[in-house]
């Protein structure tokens, strides 16, 4: 510490002597322990020749057990404006407040058996107290600090130093700084920044041990705030920096300062890291260290004051020297050291370990090869440019290497191209050092071929085809002509095989193969597509070829070209035909017109027709004399449409035929024996002839069948039930009396009545709607024409209206009220009158009516009517009360109380009449609608900004309550 004497006399001469004020302590015996730690690491470990790598020294002192080294200790508090929670980017916070109970937290927590403690005060000006081991006194005087003015850090640094001039010679000298900004003020002609930063070095440089504490915004950035770098560079190490966003954490900072100051440590540090030989320092990469080296050529120097147990960290860069020369070297020389005095005094050295960097030379790049395609025998001489090339590097083409390879320089190399299979392939530059640069070549030259086999193939395509010749290449194409020919297989780079595609006509064509290098080659004329066959279909012969007249039969075509779809023609018929194959159609035979020998063709489905003349014959069909001998049942109603059986021999499916009198009926072919038949109607009773005939076969069966009339049975009718109604009809009657059969028909004066028989004595109707009133006639018709009129039997009677309430059933004589009319059978002519008087009516439905009460003289109870345009009517009672009291309006709300002119504002309430009038303010609506005795919709008029009250008048000048409405 003799050290910090002798500078403080040279530096601060202008203050009071002060040789001897502050002493290094006693020089002892020398502890035994080693108190420092230091490693070396590099990161990365591995660089190339162009590349740099970072050195971190870390270095952490070991403080020993139960040794407290005693401090002289000054806490310089900022009080500046800026502190005040006035200031407005504090936002409120009392940062003065909180660093003056974070610095008596200091007071409180330090031993005063061991230590001393001093404060200095500043702004623009410094205050202090001096050095006292009286907390009680410390902490009073820090208590009268108050903030205002200026931030004159330099002038604090000063009264600190003139304050350690009184230290203890065994004590270590300590300024802990807090400020919350940078430095402002300083003296004449000099920088504040700079000043402040001068007068902190100079303190170091006597021996002083600097702990910095930057007071922040909560949101400031240290990286860039003006203090924190103020304070991060006047810190006696990195670990001797603090900083907090706002004064959260400012106790416990200066509560772990108090912990850290009293450790016995390394003091009078120097750490000299000498870079080895084979590496230099890369400039400016140390600039960022607390405190920075002082650099000459390869060896970095730190000094500082002490060291405590917190790890500090130096970092700085280095780079290869010799950019040709790959190897593993030292970082730094093994003469790399610490030298330190331990808390005894007694003079220490630490080496710095060193650390391995392995260098190698950069990878080469290949930027272009020239030229970068050539034939696949090789030979041609190419030229690689590019970087990173060392002499003995190889070059390979493929898996081949090239010969003749040169070294030129570290960016070129010529070679000669070895052999290869035509395609992309890689070239590489491998230098000694094994790493390989890559880049593309590509062997190339158009293919050729030698043979095509077979030359010729049909028309329609899929000849495999076998091409033989050099240098095809996998993933080629083939064109027969332009059209693609799929590849069938590849063999290798001299044969090939494909399919020959679909041609387009008969004849020559190019044969063309293309690389997917775009290498070509074309032989003109190297394939040949033959004429195609007919295609034509033939009948060759029709098996059998003879059939009855009748068809039906099934019957072979065979020939050739024979297409599914097809169709063959008999004669002039087209038969069913079924496509088995190209050789032969199934044919069901139509029936002839004759017998005889007929044309038999082929029809495609494009219409075109082929024909084998005179090829199929229709043979004539013989069938056998029918015979009749019985009808069963033999009788029936001439209304016909039963059924009988006519039972003989010979009968024939399909060809048999039947006659009834001279009527020609269906007969449903049963066996050979029976027929099955409907007898048709005739108009008049007797016998008739059965006939029988096969074509020209016939048999005769005279008076075979008896048509008989049928027995008609005459309803009665007894009566009808109800036998009146009204004419809208819809409702059920009954029809009783006897003979009425299933089927039966009823109409109502000549109208038709829907109908359900219930038995022979009673049958059931809808009675059907007419349009006029009156008594009609019932008549029922049974299904068997039998009938029966009952004259009279039944009375259409007139719609008429009725009333079953009024709802209200009383209103003011003074009339304009609605009441609704409920009832039935109203329709839109009805008419309603009240005591005589016509009333205001709108049709409803037929159920009620809507009506609008007449004005009366009298009150009390009177006739309310209502008439139908039929003449029909019906009367209720209506009462007629006394006029009640006039009432005035009364408002209860607006839709809206506030706006404009011009808005529409609806006024609710009670008691409005038709036609009233309303005022805002003075100024009468001028457009008003009356919607209901208790809504009126008014369109605001002009008026001037602010409240103005609102009324009704209705006509008979009563007015209303008013309310306030607002003008914006």
């Amino acid at each position: 510490m003799k050290k910090f004497k002798q500078c403080f006399t040279i530096i601060f001469a202008v203050w009071f002597a002060l040789y001897g004020l502050i002493a290094a302590p006693q020089q002892g015996e020398a502890a035994i322990n080693d108190y420092v730690s230091v490693t070396k690491s590099a990161n990365p470990t591995k660089i190339t020749t162009q590349e740099e790598t970072e050195i971190a020294l870390n270095i952490t002192g070991t403080p020993p057990a139960n040794v407290v080294m005693p401090n002289d200790v000054v806490l310089i508090i900022d009080k500046s404006g800026s502190m005040a929670p006035t200031y407005g980017p504090n936002n409120g916070e009392d940062k003065m407040t909180n660093a003056k109970e974070a610095a008596k937290g200091f007071v409180d927590l330090m031993d005063m058996t061991k230590h001393r403690v001093a404060v200095v005060d500043f702004s623009s000006s410094a205050s202090s107290f001096p050095f006292t081991v009286d907390k009680d006194a410390a902490k009073s005087y820090i208590n009268t600090i108050n903030s205002g003015g200026g931030t004159a850090t330099g002038n604090a640094i000063d009264a600190a130093v003139a304050l350690l001039a009184d230290h203890r010679t065994e004590a270590q000298p300590v300024i802990v700084l807090m400020t919350d900004g940078a430095a402002t003020e300083s003296p004449k002609n000099t920088d504040p920044f700079d000043y402040a930063l001068q007068r902190a070095q100079a303190a170091k440089d006597a021996g002083v041990i600097f702990y910095t504490i930057a007071l922040l915004n909560p949101n400031e950035d240290p990286i860039t705030s003006a203090p924190n770098v103020l304070m991060k560079n006047m810190a006696t190490t990195a670990t001797h920096h603090h900083f907090v966003l706002g004064s959260k954490g400012l106790n416990q900072i200066y509560a772990a300062i108090v912990k850290e100051i009293g450790m016995a440590s390394a003091y009078d540090v120097t750490v000299t890291d000498i870079v080895g030989n084979d590496f230099e320092i890369v400039p400016g990469s140390f600039e960022d260290n607390i405190p920075k080296p002082t650099v000459t050529g390869n060896t970095l120097t730190w000094k500082f004051n002490e060291l405590k147990n917190s790890a500090l960290t130096f970092k700085y860069k280095i780079r290869p020297v010799d950019k040709m020369k790959a190897g593993t070297f030292p970082a730094s020389l093994n003469t790399s050291s610490i030298t330190y005095k331990d808390y005894a005094g007694a003079n220490r050295t630490k080496s710095i370990p060193s650390v391995n960097i392995t260098v190698k030379l950069p990878a080469p790049v290949i930027t272009a090869v020239t030229e970068p395609f050539g034939h696949p025998n090789g030979g041609e001489t190419v030229t690689i440019t590019g970087q990173n090339f060392v002499s003995g590097a190889t070059v390979k083409f493929g898996s081949t290497a090239a010969t003749n390879v040169a070294f030129v320089s570290s960016t070129e190399i010529t070679a000669t191209v070895p052999a290869g299979k035509q395609g992309m392939v890689d070239v590489s530059v491998t230098n000694p050092d094994n790493q390989v640069a890559k880049a593309q070549y590509q062997y190339k030259t158009d293919p050729i071929i030698t043979s095509i086999t077979p030359a010729n193939g049909p028309l329609v395509g899929g000849t495999i085809v076998s091409i033989k010749g050099q240098y095809f290449m996998s993933g080629l194409t083939v064109k027969f002509g332009d059209k693609t020919a799929p590849l069938f297989y590849y063999y290798g780079s001299d044969q090939i095989s494909v399919k020959s595609p679909i041609g387009a006509e008969a004849g020559p064509v190019d044969v063309t193969l293309t690389n997917p290098d775009g290498t070509t080659v074309t032989v003109t004329g190297g394939f040949t597509y033959d004429a195609p066959p007919s295609t034509d279909p033939e009948i060759v012969s029709i098996s059998p070829d003879n059939g009855v007249v009748t068809g039906g039969n099934t019957i072979y075509v065979n020939g050739k070209n024979f297409k599914s779809g097809m169709k063959v023609v008999i004669g002039s018929k087209d038969a069913s035909t079924s496509y088995i194959s190209a050789t032969q159609l199934r044919v069901t035979v139509p029936a002839g017109d004759a017998a005889g020998t007929v044309d038999v063709s082929v029809r495609t489905a494009e219409g075109a027709v082929y024909t084998k003349s005179q090829s199929y014959t229709y043979t004539a069909i013989e069938y056998p004399t029918p015979t009749i001998t019985s009808v069963t049942p033999n009788t029936g109603l001439i209304t016909g449409g039963n059924t009988v059986y006519v039972n003989g021999t010979n009968f024939v499916n399909g060809v048999t035929k039947v006659t009834f009198g001279t009527k020609e009926v269906n007969a449903t072919y049963v066996n050979s024996t029976t027929l099955r038949l409907t007898v048709p109607a005739v108009a008049t009773a007797g016998k008739v002839d059965i006939i029988v005939s096969n074509n020209d076969q016939a048999a005769l069966l005279p008076e075979g069948y008896e048509y008989t009339m049928p027995i008609i049975s005459e309803p009665h009718i007894t009566a009808v039930t109800p036998n009146q109604g009204s004419i809208k009809g819809g409702y059920i009657a009954y029809i009783d009396g006897e003979n009425f059969s299933g089927g039966a028909t009823v109409t109502l004066g000549g109208i038709n009545a829907s109908v359900t028989y219930i038995n022979s004595g009673q049958l059931k109707i809808v009675v059907p709607a007419t349009a006029l009133t009156g008594v009609v006639d019932v008549t029922v018709t049974n299904k068997d024409g039998g009938t029966e009129t009952l004259a009279g039997g039944f009375e259409y009677l007139p719609i008429l209206p009725e009333i079953t309430s009024i709802s209200p059933a009383s209103a003011s004589r003074a009339g304009g009220a609605t009441i609704y009319v409920n009832g039935n059978n109203f329709d839109t002519s009805a008419a309603v009158s009240i005591n005589g008087v016509n009333a205001t009516t709108a049709y409803v439905n037929s159920t009620s009516l809507r009506v609008t009460v007449p004005a009366s003289s009298t009150v009390g109870q009177v006739p309310l009517v209502v008439s139908l345009s039929s003449g029909q009517s019906a009367t209720f009672a209506f009462t007629y009360t006394d006029l009640p009291a006039a009432a005035a309006p009364v408002i209860t709300s607006l839709s809206s109380v506030t706006g404009k002119a011009g808005n529409v504002v609806y006024i609710y309430g009670t008691y409005f009449k038709n036609k009233p009038k309303v005022y805002f303010g003075s100024v009468e609506a001028t457009t008003v609608v009356y919607t209901s005795s208790t809504t009126i919709r008014v369109t605001v008029p002009t008026g001037n900004t602010g409240e103005v009250l609102v009324k009704v008048v209705n006509p008979d000048t009563l007015e209303s309550n008013t309310v306030t409405y607002t003008y914006n």
